[in-house]
């Protein structure tokens, strides 16, 4: 091999190294250039059951309820009531639309205790509510019958009724205090008719009753005497009228 075939052989040489280096090089930064593949993960549903193929059935997320709010017509209504004459516990109730048994309990009343003209009774909400200060409401008054007794004044004191009206011997006349404990001494009950029986020293208990019997007889804490002659109210609308010391009438009563 002579000199220019040496040269020859050395520059292809160079220029086979500097092609295969530029394209290593090449290869290599394009390696490194080129973002990697990264697995995306799916998101799965937990505790999902799979259907009858065996492929996942993807079920609704829970839902979240909001608390009910109260119904403004829910609000209790409480206020007080002034009985009138012709009311009976029944009857309040059935305007006020409660039972009997929750308007006994909100004014501590029992089964069968009487009520008295102008005696406030509370009317209790639907759910129990404390009285608020509401008018008063306001019925027509009826005419008093001969069954009723009137209670006026402050004191809860009331004719009840008066038995065997016309028999002497068995006539009385039966008191009973719905209020608070009441001394009646110098209270009066009068026929108008001029006869009048003045009460002794007798403290009348809450709920508690006292017989005035027409004829004679031993006072007791249940039973008193007026001493008359003969009977005072055998007569279809007479009238017994109680009153306190201070001649206020508290109570009357019109035998049928």
């Amino acid at each position: 091999m002579n000199l220019r075939q040496l040269a020859v052989f050395l520059g292809l040489n160079v220029i086979v190294s500097v092609a295969v280096t530029l394209i290593v090089l090449n290869v290599w930064d394009a390696g490194r250039a080129a973002p990697r593949a990264v697995p995306t993960p799916i998101a799965t549903p937990q505790n999902i059951p799979a259907s009858a193929g065996g492929s996942v059935v993807p079920t609704a997320a829970p839902l979240t309820l909001a608390a009910p709010t109260a119904s403004p017509t829910a609000a209790a209504r409480a206020s007080q009531y002034t009985v009138q004459p012709g009311d009976t516990l029944s009857s309040i109730a059935r305007d006020f639309d409660l039972s009997v048994n929750q308007l006994l309990a909100a004014n501590n009343l029992a089964n069968g205790d009487l009520l008295s003209i102008g005696q406030r009774l509370i009317i209790p909400g639907a759910d129990g509510a404390l009285p608020v200060p509401t008018p008063t409401p306001i019925r027509p008054r009826p005419a008093v019958t001969a069954t009723e007794s009137i209670a006026l004044g402050d004191a809860f004191v009331t004719i009840r009724e008066i038995n065997n009206g016309g028999t002497f011997s068995q006539e009385q006349v039966v008191l009973t205090n719905i209020g608070a404990k009441v001394n009646l001494v110098g209270w009066t009950l009068a026929d108008g008719e001029g006869h009048k029986f003045t009460f002794p020293d007798l403290t009348l208990l809450s709920n508690a009753e006292v017989k005035v019997h027409t004829g004679s007889g031993v006072n007791t804490a249940t039973d008193l005497y007026w001493g008359q002659a003969d009977a005072r109210w055998g007569a279809t609308g007479a009238v017994a009228y109680l009153r306190d010391p201070d001649g206020r009438l508290i109570a009357t009563y019109r035998v049928p």
